[in-house]
């Protein structure tokens, strides 16, 4: 939401009433969309699983990504703690999320990093996940590059000990916001829609930095597998 609109907003009453349209959109899509399953048996695993576990996923997949989230567990995300995240707040309430307010920076960024509460949001995090809260985390970081894992997940996982499941949503109607940093999708009804999991990935405690390097190359590769997967099955 752009940040000059979020400004004019008179109250938080039209966040929240922009936030409920979206969701009452997002469930007209899911259900009128005949859904298919990518690594089912990962779900189910980390859904029968006693420990929590992170959810990663690209940030262009924010409307649906809740709807891949497992029965029976919590999740915490992070939101930007600047005013043009009121919205995702609000959306992100009404999925049900633990709310941690804080990110990092994108390495488009050319000016010099603003203070987005990401060390405090980061020890939040770990917090929740020893308390057995699952992460949901978008991955790649405004203002991009999109498709680009940044490292903070890969840290949040080898300090916390729990895995990583990339996941992926997508439908065979969709339209794409191109002047956003991260190409947003903006899904439409009917179709199918295609649920993608991920092999969970588990990061070793003693990882150092070339092996941390190496497991954010394999989530991002693993994460844009899994939309390659779905967007090859939509179109079939």
């Amino acid at each position: 939401m752009n940040k000059v609109l979020i400004k004019r907003l008179p109250s938080r009453i039209v966040i929240y009433v922009i936030a409920i349209l979206m969701k009452i959109w997002m469930c007209f899509v899911v259900l009128s969309c005949r859904k298919i399953v990518i690594g089912k048996e990962y779900a189910e695993a980390m859904q029968t699983a006693e420990y929590s576990h992170i959810k990663a996923i690209w940030h262009r997949n924010i409307l649906l990504g809740p709807l891949a989230t497992l029965k029976k567990k919590s999740y915490a995300t992070l939101v930007t703690p600047h005013e043009d995240g009121e919205v995702g707040v609000a959306y992100a309430i009404l999925s049900r999320f633990k709310i941690v307010r804080g990110s990092g920076t994108g390495s488009s960024n050319k000016r010099k990093p603003k203070d987005k509460k990401g060390a405090a949001a980061f020890r939040k995090l770990l917090r929740y996940l020893s308390d057995g809260t699952c992460g949901w985390i978008t991955v790649d970081i405004p203002p991009g590059p999109k498709f680009e894992c940044g490292k903070g997940v890969i840290v949040l996982a080898r300090l916390s000990q729990k895995p990583i499941m990339a996941t992926a949503v997508r439908t065979q109607n969709e339209a794409y916001i191109k002047k956003s940093w991260d190409q947003f999708i903006i899904h439409k009804p009917f179709g199918k829609l295609v649920i993608a999991y991920g092999k969970p990935i588990y990061v070793p405690k003693d990882a150092d930095d070339e092996m941390i390097e190496a497991y954010r190359l394999k989530l991002e590769k693993n994460l844009n597998e899994l939309h390659a997967k779905a967007e090859n099955l939509l179109k079939g």
